[in-house]
């Protein structure tokens, strides 16, 4: 009976840790996805021209990713992982939660290529994914192409976005980077073509928090009044 329990538990643990991964690779992909669409300057070295231009210019040109090769789109995922496998191994951070979110982080250029894919060239278990929302879906992604590029960023499920989105994640963190540290999203300072549609256009929340985090940030550095000797 004990044994039938541990092996039952041992199971559900496994389960947990293998969503979870998969949960964390998700908000990483957004996470990865917000900077560079929000602050990633494609004049920056190396970064500029090979990682933050592709991703700003796919918001120009969506189905370009389509017609790249596989190694081309997953290629630097695939490094990536590897490198971080290897420092897991060392660190002995092995596990079924580390494995799966390396795993999905591996795939995940992938997966959002497949949102943009039509149906007919998905494979029928990606398409089943996607209506179940396991898979970012066409319909869940195509909300980012179309709100001015600043909602729905994470591309591995459809089950991150809408908690994000409703709960201006994204929004009180930029406006906390305002804040503190005086930096504005990119296109408010360079204007890049059609991403800057909506971008100038703070919401509520930004406005309130770099307002606050500024009033903050004056006081923790301002200079301590010397007391005047009797």
């Amino acid at each position: 009976m004990f044994d039938h329990m541990d092996i039952i538990l041992s199971a559900a643990i496994i389960a947990a840790q293998i969503g979870l991964g998969v949960l964390f690779a998700d908000l990483m992909s957004g996470i990865v996805h917000w900077y560079i669409d929000t602050y990633g300057d494609p004049k920056t070295p190396i970064l500029g021209k090979h990682v933050y231009w592709p991703t700003i210019n796919h918001h120009a040109q969506p189905l370009d990713c389509t017609r790249a090769s596989f190694w081309s789109r997953n290629g630097p995922n695939l490094a990536l992982s590897a490198a971080f496998l290897v420092v897991f191994l060392i660190l002995g951070w092995i596990n079924a939660f580390t494995l799966s979110a390396l795993a999905t982080g591996v795939f995940a250029s992938e997966i959002h290529v497949w949102s943009h894919k039509p149906k007919r060239k998905r494979p029928p278990l990606v398409h089943w994914l996607q209506r179940r929302g396991v898979l970012l879906s066409p319909k869940e992604h195509w909300q980012h192409h179309t709100h001015a590029h600043n909602t729905r960023y994470c591309t591995v499920t459809n089950l991150l976005n809408p908690a994000l989105d409703r709960l201006r994640i994204f929004r009180l963190v930029e406006g906390f980077v305002e804040g503190f540290g005086r930096r504005k999203p990119r296109d408010e300072i360079m204007g890049i073509g059609p991403l800057a549609r909506g971008r100038r256009i703070m919401s509520r929340a930004r406005r309130f928090v770099a307002a606050h985090a500024w009033q903050v940030r004056r006081m923790v550095t301002a200079p301590v009044p010397k007391l005047a000797l009797a």
